[in-house]
């Protein structure tokens, strides 16, 4: 049973009908942490930082950002006093990054070519491949952080006045590092329409370079708060309906019990719109239903396990009172409750009867909801195809039973979802660990479920970068889990 300290730091929200609400807590996060102002705020320190890393010295560095040397001092000492340990070794040979220095020196230059590739796709767009590398490059290395969080607030609020309550500025304010935006980027990235302003393709790609930069600025906030020998950060976390009920809070729970100063929150919805979250980096992962069939190529999936599936019933259900059912030829007659269309669970479904050669039951119903479709069995003559891990609670009291009826291939690949090119943060890895444990639990093999489905590749999730010792022996897992 999940506890009550799980709830504590636990938000859910539907990604269809609530998305702004998560877009929103993380525009309103952007500028401020617990522990002082976000990294992302300091993009010029950021910067100074991967100079420093590549030059060896505060002077060449200096040279190429065209700032002046004491410049590139404070911006590196302003980072290093509100982290409270320093990045480099200064010695007689130059600047030396420390642990610490070379994870934030690589973080950040990631998230620069992140920035980079966004305005070079949306340059692209509208067709400008003359200087789109010139300009794509001058972008990364000029553009202000006001002026980004500006773009990813009136995205999600869809006006200027409502972003510049977001971010607690003016409308003019707002205006004006648009512009900025626009100009730096050489194309028209917004419409102003009477509704309010909404972004062009060439605005939406930058927003998702934008997204993605920030991502990796923020996994490299979690990473240094391991040196201090805590995992802290915040982990956004998507849960596919009728997929992970029984698994993710149990794993939740466990990461929350060890490590307390994590914030998790939970985001529900449909899966084409749980991916757009995870390319734009608005969640995390995605834990449910595999797509083994073409996925996403820019997704990567790993199987945790083998969900089997079985009919589903109320107590005293007709079709156990009258006779024993011997095959789905037998309970056609019933009413059915369908899995949506496109989804794992609709495959099974449908393959579960070609297999026995009986025609599907009409679609007269389908649903998404796991609570609706317990409530439809408790109360109805329905029957439904599920995971009777989905209805562990109902089977135990007894409200509902499976009926006795051996199926042929019905099962699903329950796994994780994580962008192909991108790293977990330590929280995210450590959710990922917990969910690993607990699927050993349920399948004594990873290797039995990669063998129920030959030929499918399935990749592993992408850990952050090794870090020293003290981030393994401080957070209590293995570097390569």
């Amino acid at each position: 049973m999940v506890r009550c300290r799980m709830f504590a730091a636990l938000d859910t929200v539907t990604a269809t009908s609530h998305l702004r609400e998560v877009q929103t807590l993380r525009v309103a996060k952007m500028e401020s942490k617990p522990d002082g102002p976000s990294l992302r705020v300091k993009l010029r320190g950021l910067r100074a930082i991967v100079a420093v890393v590549d030059q060896g010295a505060v002077g060449k560095a200096a040279e190429v950002l065209h700032l002046s040397q004491p410049a590139v001092t404070r911006a590196l000492q302003d980072i290093e006093a509100g982290l409270g340990f320093p990045l480099f070794d200064r010695t007689a040979r130059g600047m030396l990054p420390t642990a610490a220095g070379r994870i934030l020196g690589t973080r950040a230059r990631r998230a620069f070519e992140e920035l980079a590739k966004g305005c070079s796709r949306a340059i692209a767009l509208v067709g400008s491949a003359q200087c789109e590398i010139s300009r794509a490059a001058r972008f990364s290395a000029a553009v202000g952080p006001q002026a980004l969080a500006s773009l990813i607030a009136v995205a999600d609020m869809g006006s200027g006045p409502r972003a510049g309550e977001c971010l607690g500025c003016s409308q003019p304010t707002i205006h004006r590092n648009l512009l900025k935006l626009e100009y730096l980027v050489g194309v028209s990235l917004f419409q102003r329409t009477p509704r309010g302003t909404r972004l062009t393709e060439s605005g939406e790609a930058l927003l998702r370079g934008v997204k993605l930069a920030f991502a990796e600025i923020a996994i490299a906030e979690d990473e240094l708060a391991a040196f201090g020998g805590r995992l802290q950060g915040r982990v956004v976390v998507a849960a596919l309906p009728l997929s992970s009920a029984f698994l993710l809070p149990r794993a939740i729970d466990r990461l929350l019990s060890k490590h307390p100063r994590l914030n998790v929150t939970v985001v529900d919805g449909t899966y084409d719109a749980l991916v757009q979250m995870l390319r734009c980096a608005d969640v995390d992962m995605i834990v449910g239903a595999l797509r083994l069939n073409s996925p996403p190529s820019e997704i990567a999936q790993e199987m945790l396990f083998d969900d089997g599936l079985t009919v589903i019933a109320r107590a005293q259900h007709p079709c156990l009172l009258t006779q024993t059912a011997r095959g789905l030829r037998e309970l056609v007659r019933y009413p059915w409750i369908v899995p949506l269309p496109n989804t794992p669970a609709r495959a099974a479904f449908e393959h579960a009867f070609r297999i026995e050669g009986v025609a599907c039951p009409e679609a007269q119903l389908q649903v998404n909801s796991p609570s609706v479709v317990r409530n439809l069995l408790l109360e109805s003559d329905r029957l439904a195809l599920l995971s009777p891990l989905q209805v562990d609670a109902e089977l135990r009291t007894g409200q509902l039973v499976q009926v006795p009826l051996a199926l042929r291939d019905a099962s699903r690949a329950i796994g994780v979802a994580t962008r192909r090119n991108g790293s977990l943060s330590p929280g995210s890895a450590g959710l990922l660990d917990e969910l690993r444990v607990l699927a050993a639990t349920l399948q004594p093999s990873h290797i039995a479920a990669d063998r129920a489905h030959p030929g499918v590749s399935i990749s592993p999730c992408r850990m952050a970068p090794a870090l020293p010792n003290v981030y393994s022996l401080d957070l209590g897992y293995p570097q390569n889990a």
